[in-house]
């Protein structure tokens, strides 16, 4: 059993390593850099033993790996027993026709990130087939089929964090833009104020002047109609200065309105700017883990 696990570990050594060009934040390796090996082991099955094949699925659970096992043979067997190790009986297999049953255990090896997958084929419980004939070509293409599952997993969730990160960074745009449309209401209101507050000084300015005038012709004359002139000028200038200073009230409201809506606009645009950076580098996580994907072969 020492040789045959020294045999096991010497010829999976290549394909246990983590990729050095990066990972996730996750942990998953950006490239595939692993060997597919398919190395002769053995399988117990009650107090049998029967000849075997082991296969490394890199970055899975035993779970998972077992769990894909399962379904795979569901649909080519009568029967699968979730023993340990599992069973698939009544085994329907084109690639090795003369297996009539397959058996599985798993084994997680965590310092490695890898799940053993060992799977014997045999007539029965204690008895192998004949000849091992398409057995290893059908493990290859299992783990090829498990190792690209695993990078499928990782895939899906980098598909969820890109839509996320597109819908905040939609919101965040949708942010700005109702910024923009405020701030610009708001210079449009500025400007209606400023052509008022103009209008109002340049009428005030001409009341004034007239009631300069209106002051010396009454002290010359003394007339009570000349003072009803001035009495009437002096309540229009005081309406209009009290419409000026109302002018004013409303152009520091809208200035300081502008003032704090230029400063959501300047934070949702580095919010923009942070999340399209954030999209950028999700997209290029996700394009990575494809071509992973695609080099599993």
């Amino acid at each position: 059993m020492k040789k045959i696990t020294l045999i096991i570990s010497a010829a999976l050594a290549a394909s246990m390593l983590s990729a050095q060009s990066g990972k996730t934040r996750e942990g998953y390796a950006l490239q595939w850099d692993k060997t597919i090996a398919v190395v002769p082991d053995s399988l117990q099955i009650g107090t049998f033993k029967l000849p075997a094949w082991t296969i490394a699925v890199h970055e899975a659970e035993a779970s998972d790996v077992m769990g894909w096992w399962i379904a795979d043979m569901q649909a080519m067997s009568t029967a699968v027993a979730k023993s340990k190790p599992a069973k698939a009986l009544g085994l329907r297999l084109a690639q090795v026709p003369n297996a009539a049953m397959a058996a599985a255990a798993t084994n997680l090896e965590k310092k490695a990130n890898l799940v053993k997958l060992t799977m014997a084929f045999a007539v029965n419980d204690s008895t192998t087939t004949p000849s091992n004939d398409g057995q290893e070509a059908y493990m290859r293409a299992l783990a090829v089929k498990y190792n690209r599952s695993t990078v499928q997993v990782q895939i899906a969730d980098y598909e969820k964090q890109l839509a996320k990160a597109g819908d905040k960074l939609a919101d965040t745009k949708g942010d700005v833009a109702k910024s923009q449309s405020r701030i610009t209401k708001s210079n449009s209101q500025m400007e209606k104020i400023k052509a008022k507050r103009g209008k109002v000084q340049r009428d005030n300015a001409k009341v004034s002047g007239d009631i300069s005038g209106l002051e010396k012709k009454f002290a010359l004359s003394n007339d009570p109609k000349d003072l009803q002139k001035l009495t009437k000028a002096r309540q229009k200038l005081a309406k209009g200065e009290s419409s000026l200073a109302k002018l004013m009230q409303d152009e520091a409201k809208v200035q300081g309105d502008i003032a704090k809506e230029q400063g959501r606009l300047e934070s949702s645009a580095g919010k923009a700017e942070d999340r399209g950076a954030t999209k950028e580098e999700v997209q290029g996580t996700l394009d990575a883990l494809r071509r992973k994907h695609d080099s599993i072969q």
